[in-house]
């Protein structure tokens, strides 16, 4: 899997400054945080020590400590200013309740020793980590004998339309939008850790809004803007951009009542911690992404 154009450094000052914008404009991460955990209902996985990574606000963190109560959590996330945030929101400890800790970190390089969770989940942070096989290898990392390891990424269709069109205004500016895996290759990632069972499959979400400018802002509200991308052209606020946005994206990808259309594809993944090394058959097939 090859490494993204992403500064870590940037993520960080972006999600940290949207964190009080964040959870308005966040209904599509809730959903998908709900759907996550549901890959848990058929699983008889119950862990002592939970590992949330890219926590944002704190929801996933929140479903994960109603579901284990018992579990001591811990959530991180490269943002400081999300972490204070998911802090805040969280439940306050009861006498006889299991202890949660947040704490700054990135995802590519945890601070954490080997074999130190029984779950480590992730959802909707791979995408803005500068090397995902990298991530995936430190969560099976701190992953302990018989735990889970479960996460959910954007992937290729996600943001078709908005890529389009900013293609077509010049070829450069569709590197505004971040290149995502597919299943597939996520899928042949799994499989180059030492892990048992991998499953992934995957969600179609197509979301409407006024106009073009209410997706823009929708996605800056998130902290998912363009300044976090290496090399990157100017931003998604010149005049002419904007224009542009405005016509062509109206003009291709609109519904019958005229307001337009955002697709959003998710990949979700779980596997189980293998004792004996995994050794694969024929060759490994690396990630890739789709500009």
């Amino acid at each position: 899997m090859s490494e993204q154009h992403i500064n870590t450094t940037q993520v960080g000052r972006s999600f940290g400054r949207s964190a009080d914008s964040y959870d308005a404009h966040a209904v599509l991460q809730r959903e998908v945080a709900d759907r996550l955990l549901g890959h848990l209902e058929f699983s008889k996985i119950r862990p002592q020590r939970v590992l949330d990574i890219g926590c944002g606000t704190g929801y996933f963190t929140r479903l994960l400590h109603q579901r284990f109560k018992r579990a001591h959590l811990t959530a991180v996330d490269i943002a400081h200013g999300m972490v204070l945030a998911a802090q805040d929101k969280h439940p306050r400890r009861m006498p006889w309740g299991a202890r949660t800790s947040f704490a700054r970190a990135d995802a590519a390089r945890l601070p954490f020793a080997d074999a130190s969770f029984d779950l480590v989940a992730s959802n909707l942070a791979m995408q803005w980590v500068s090397d995902p096989e990298l991530m995936l290898a430190e969560m099976r990392r701190v992953l302990a004998p018989g735990g889970l390891m479960l996460l959910s990424t954007f992937g290729r269709r996600t943001l078709g339309e908005l890529r389009q069109s900013l293609a077509d205004f010049s070829h450069e500016h569709a590197g505004l939008v971040l290149p995502f895996p597919d299943v597939t290759s996520l899928g042949d990632a799994l499989m180059k850790l030492s892990v048992e069972l991998p499953v992934t499959d995957t969600d179609l979400f197509t979301l409407t809004y006024p106009n073009p400018m209410a997706l823009v802002r929708e996605l800056k509200g998130l902290g998912a803007t363009s300044s976090a991308i290496k090399n990157r052209p100017a931003g998604l606020y010149g005049r002419r951009l904007l224009r542009h946005l405005d016509e062509h994206y109206a003009a291709h990808h609109s519904e019958a009542d005229g307001r337009i259309r955002a697709t959003f594809e998710v990949l979700y993944a779980q596997a189980w911690h293998a004792v004996e090394p995994f050794k694969p058959k024929g060759d490994i097939i690396p990630i890739e992404h789709h500009a």
